[in-house]
């Protein structure tokens, strides 16, 4: 079984947070999901949210502003994720994608409408439901 490490991050501005779409020929692709990566080895799950963050949409991120949120875990067919999930208000820099993917900011009642990777369903399950209490 392949274990891979992941950092997501849930950029949260104007009450919205960013989405993203998996482009054509990645894994799942089609499916939307947090904006992130999987860690080097070794890598840390803040250093590599940071990177991630910079190498897809070109934000610059403080180290000290990722809030850790959830841990989540998910088994694929042969593939078992571990994904670390941080809140993130503050960063620097134009968010674009860089990856060809889609972004999209999304409001709570939003998250509904749109289809998710099936390892994150329960994290935006509990974003719908403000489980983590940061929609007002």
């Amino acid at each position: 079984m392949n274990v891979i490490y992941i950092s997501s991050c849930i950029l949260f501005k104007n009450n919205k947070i960013l989405i993203s779409l998996r482009p054509k020929g990645k894994f799942l692709s089609g499916f939307w999901e947090l904006p992130g990566g999987k860690c080097f080895v070794h890598e840390s799950f803040e250093n590599c949210a940071v990177r991630e963050l910079n190498e897809e949409i070109g934000a610059s991120v403080n180290m000290k502003h990722l809030n850790n949120l959830e841990i989540i875990t998910h088994r694929y067919k042969n593939k078992f994720i571990i994904m670390m999930v941080y809140m993130l208000s503050r960063w620097s820099g134009v968010l674009e994608p860089k990856e060809k993917q889609q972004l999209i900011w999304v409001n709570r009642s939003e998250i509904k409408y749109f289809k998710f990777l099936p390892g994150s369903k329960i994290l935006f399950n509990r974003i719908y439901e403000n489980y983590y209490k940061f929609f007002k």
